[in-house]
């Protein structure tokens, strides 16, 4: 698998809970849909409140993103993990308004940097032209927050908007089934065995 280098205020309890509740990978059943990420929110604390989600044309412009960042090689993409759908839920139980507004504006961006360059959306872009708009949107979008922490880069109000597209794309993913079971692995004992160690120094022999 391949990973191209391609709203404000603090968060509620509620969102830290969901937040928190699906970094410990309860919402792992199988690919994400609409339904499946908006009931793992819920369940975690998140509002049952359903606000105005993305639009089809912005669904599609987030569509062609996910899968430019995480695409199909040896093992599936975001689009099979269902990642587009995970964000729609995001942006419909998790974002505040001022989130959604921003997030919004970044798609609208992609959209206009497709048309300027390619001259058609950026739902039309292929592989390399959408690879292309997100390598020069990554260039100008340094971060220089406190913390390079996923979870709290996604909480980040100031985050550019490329990072936080990232970021929930490989959170969307690493969090589905198809990512937790296709692309990732379980190793029981990470690091190397080593059966003789100083107790009374171990903390500083060993990192993990």
């Amino acid at each position: 698998m391949k990973i191209h280098p391609i709203g404000t205020g603090p968060a509620s309890p509620s969102r830290r809970a969901a937040l928190g509740a699906l970094l410990a990978g309860v919402a792992t059943a199988g690919a994400w849909s609409s339904a499946s990420a908006a009931t793992a929110l819920q369940a975690a604390g998140a509002s049952a409140v359903r606000p105005t989600g993305f639009t089809k044309p912005e669904l599609k412009i987030l569509t062609v993103a996910a899968d430019t960042i995480i695409p199909v090689t040896d093992t599936p993409g975001a689009v099979a993990a269902g990642v587009p759908h995970f964000i729609d839920a995001l942006a419909k139980h998790w974002m505040n308004g001022d989130e959604l507004a921003q997030f919004r504006a970044g798609l609208a961006d992609l959209d206009k940097r497709a048309q300027q360059r390619y001259r058609h959306g950026f739902a039309a872009c292929t592989s390399a032209q959408a690879t292309a708009i997100l390598q020069d949107l990554r260039a100008a979008s340094p971060y220089e927050g406190r913390t390079f922490e996923l979870a709290a880069r996604i909480e980040d109000p100031k985050a550019p908007f490329y990072l936080r597209l990232r970021d929930f794309v490989v959170y969307g993913y690493f969090t589905s089934e198809i990512g937790s079971t296709k692309e990732l692995r379980y190793v029981a004992v990470p690091g190397r065995f080593d059966g003789d160690v100083d107790v009374k120094t171990w903390p500083y022999q060993n990192v993990i």
